[in-house]
């Protein structure tokens, strides 16, 4: 039997939906159907109207928008009525998509232009704001069920520094380029007479040209080896800097005495390679923000209550004591007392936990919180900056060195400290047996000994490694990353959003006496956005579903409604009436109908996909522990994979950071993983945190690394991976040492001329750079998942 496809794009789909008859494969599918017959772009299709009320609120809730100040902060460009913003859609799955994201101007004369990023998920939007307002735009796209967001980041800095190393790449191989032509006369002239003024003029355009790459190209290698000197440091940039100010002086003196053409290809190739080096390594990150600010988080601006007056004011200029009201599924940007008679607040954002808790009046709200109900009123208690969630993102380890730089610096402190008393033992031997040899010799160590191809390897090797793992769903913040989860022997888990899946839950019913109307059950869990009324709607999702009446939610406790001569009530013992024990174990939903008890809905959490397969591959190498702000419910299931000892539960975000201290003082080197920024202390303290994200793009904790939840169960795979990439690393440094090694010996006992060094020098580069790309690819091709 032949697959159904889609009428609209062909596409096939294991669930297809329906209307009138025709089977689509996506809702975006539909709605450019719909679209098309409304606009008579496609006669043939049929039209129909669509079915559903409209929902006008996307305007009202996105009205905060509008205020000047927010909205010049989130605009990319603003000029009179032209405006231009990008937005993230994660809704974008298909050509439709496309199709619909770049037709916006069918749907408002206000849109001028709009391009989809079908790959990051992003739409670039030009509009004419004198026709549409920004919460005008962002509501179309809400109505559409193509939902934006917009995240307040702050990457001008990033954006500077990644333009300046393309200006100074650009400055290197252009006068690399050239000082190579300028060079090639005299490379060539042993047999040929040339014109000695014709050479000189060569050697003092070679010099112009080298300026602009000794004083700005290579700046940071000056600048850097200065600041650690100062510090009585020897990094790895002082022998490059000293090579290069080595190159650049005897360049000087043979182009000055007419000695020579010097060696300015030599230092414009060697900036020119380290730059693309470093290039590369930024090049690899740009694509993903893992430093958002936690305000990131937040809606942009919030209603603040003045003299029975309502304005939508920046979330930066609240103060203590301002009233402000939070409307449903907003979240509490400040810690505030309650003015309202009661709410029921989900601190998922902050605790990982997704069952609301139930909050009364003046009781204290944690920023954080998402509302769960009717609009409510607070006032104020601590400034944004100074809350709990500004206090767990400051909560941070001390006195954290890069692993990287620790490992970098030592090897080149050795390294340089042992070139430059060579080199110096070197000028003193030719001084005393032949002086002639003296200045030739000691330039010629230097140059043939500057450790560039050590300096390349690391970026080079880390930066395809950090290419390959996010192709795989695992994001490193930083490139020596690798390194330090190269050193983990103790692996730390947070338990709940992390081992268990937010978005999934273990349903069962138990009924008492008789099986009730499920179909009344499902139609009242739909209406509530609680996530155990969305988990008992999944469960019943076989059922069909009816219309209800008189519908009523109290946040937090529960609902009810009714259906011709049928009422329903449903939420916890104490709002159904009924005397019950809560199970210590899972969430109950209690069921009445018409006033009787029919049963109840036992909900527990749903671990991740290959969790145990997880648990038990990193036991075998690694010591695991598990922590959690839960209680022991789950000791005995998690015993069969960590030790009763490793675990501990109920556990605040302080207890977490002190666990992780004491492990590091007993000499472990301890990853985090988890989720939620009641992890943040713990995340920031470990050698290495790991944050487990379902959504990488909307959700970046201040940690090392993202994971995608899906990639979770590849956690040792990956670790597998950065043992196998340090080994590159180290193999480069060997390949490094012995080039270094047999050109020492013969730069030293003057049997290497400094042009054939100059050669060697970019070419020992290139070896290195190449053998690390190469083996690195080849490596993660072999890699089985």
């Amino acid at each position: 039997m032949a697959k159904e496809t889609c009428i609209h794009c062909g596409a096939e789909a294991k669930k297809m939906i329906y209307q009138n008859d025709q089977a689509f494969c996506c809702e975006g599918c539909i709605l450019v159907y719909n679209i098309l017959q409304e606009n008579s772009l496609y006669d043939y299709y049929d039209i129909q109207d669509k079915p559903g009320i409209k929902d006008n609120s996307p305007k009202e809730s996105y009205a905060y928008l509008d205020h000047e100040e927010i909205k010049n902060s989130v605009l990319d460009f603003h000029d009179g009525n032209n405006c231009k913003i990008n937005l993230y859609v994660p809704a974008i799955h298909c050509s439709s998509c496309i199709w619909l994201l770049e037709n916006l101007e069918r749907l408002h004369s206000g849109v001028i232009s709009s391009m989809v990023n079908f790959t990051k998920k992003k739409v670039t939007v030009n509009y004419n704001e004198s026709k549409l307002k920004l919460s005008e735009l962002m509501g179309i796209l809400e109505s559409i069920h193509y939902k934006a967001y917009i995240t307040k980041e702050k990457n001008t800095v990033s954006k500077n520094e990644s333009k300046k190393v393309i200006i100074k790449l650009g400055i290197a191989g252009f006068a690399f380029g050239n000082v190579m032509l300028l060079s090639f006369p005299e490379y060539l002239s042993d047999d040929i007479i040339l014109n000695s003024g014709l050479i000189n003029s060569f050697g003092w355009i070679s010099i112009l040209l080298s300026l602009p790459v000794l004083l700005y190209s290579a700046s940071d290698y000056f600048q850097s080896a200065w600041k650690n000197l100062l510090k009585k440091i020897i990094s790895i940039d002082l022998p490059i800097a000293v090579g290069i100010i080595a190159i650049f002086a005897r360049s000087l003196f043979e182009i000055f005495t007419k000695s020579g053409a010097g060696y300015l290809d030599s230092l414009t190739g060697l900036v020119f390679f380290l730059l693309i080096g470093k290039w590369y390594q930024a090049k690899t990150y740009d694509a993903l923000n893992f430093e958002n600010d936690y305000t990131s988080y937040f809606p942009l601006g919030i209603l603040k209550v003045e003299n029975d007056e309502e304005a939508i004011v920046p979330i930066d200029q609240l103060e203590k004591g301002d009233i402000i009201r939070v409307k449903n599924s907003e979240i509490i940007p400040a810690d505030a007392l309650l003015q309202s008679e009661s709410t029921a607040v989900n601190y998922s954002f902050i605790t990982g936990e997704s069952v609301p808790v139930t909050k009364n009046q003046n009781n204290l709200i944690y920023a954080g919180g998402r509302v769960i109900g009717k609009s409510i009123v607070l006032k104020v208690e601590k400034k944004v900056e100074a809350s709990y969630l500004a206090s767990m993102w400051k909560e941070r380890g001390k006195n954290q060195s890069s692993v990287l730089s620790h490992t970098l610096n030592s090897v080149s402190k050795y390294f340089t400290i042992a070139v430059l008393l060579l080199s110096g033992a070197t000028a003193i031997y030719w001084s005393i047996f032949d002086p002639s040899k003296t200045l030739f010799a000691f330039t010629s160590v230097l140059i043939v000994a500057c450790p560039c191809a050590l300096a390349l390897s690391i970026p080079f090797a880390f930066g395809h490694g950090r290419t390959f793992l996010g192709k795989k769903g695992f994001y490193l913040k930083k490139a020596e990353v690798i390194e330090n989860l190269k050193s983990i022997n103790t692996i730390v888990f947070d338990k709940t959003g992390t081992l268990t899946n937010p978005n999934s839950f273990e349903v069962d019913f138990k009924a008492i006496d008789t099986t009730p109307n499920f179909e009344l059950i499902k139609s009242l869990a739909k209406q509530s956005n609680h996530p155990l009324s969305r988990a008992i709607y999944q469960y019943l999702a076989q059922y069909n579903e009816i219309e209800v009446e008189e519908y009523d939610e109290i946040p937090g406790q529960g609902l009810q409604g009714k259906h011709l001569k049928s009422h329903i009530k449903m939420g916890s013992s104490n709002y159904v009436g009924i005397d019950r024990k809560e199970s210590s174990d899972a969430a109950l939903v209690h069921v009445k109908v018409n006033n009787e008890y029919v049963g109840f809905f036992c909900i527990r959490n749903h671990y991740r996909e290959g969790w145990q397969n997880l648990l038990n591959s990193l036991s075998m190498h690694f010591d695991v522990h598990l922590l959690s702000g839960d209680n022991d419910k789950e000791r005995a299931v998690l015993s069969e994979y960590i030790s009763n000892n490793n675990m501990h539960f109920n556990q605040s975000p302080k207890d977490k950071l002190h666990y992780i201290k004491a492990l590091q003082q007993n000499h472990k080197n301890v990853l985090m993983v988890g989720d939620g920024l009641n992890d943040a202390g713990a995340l920031q303290e470990s050698n290495t945190g790991i944050s487990v994200a379902d959504n990488i793009y909307l959700f970046a904790p201040s940690s090392d690394a993202i994971i995608n939840a899906k990639s979770l169960h590849q956690l040792p795979t990956f670790l597998n991976f950065t043992q196998k990439n340090m080994k590159v690393v180290y193999a480069s440094f060997v390949l490094s040492f012995l080039y270094n090694l047999i050109g020492i010996y013969f730069a030293a006992s003057g049997q290497l001329a400094p042009i054939i060094a100059a050669i060697l020098m970019p070419l020992s580069s290139i070896t290195v750079v190449a053998f690390t790309s190469l083996t690195t690819l080849f490596i993660s091709r072999r890699i089985k998942f």
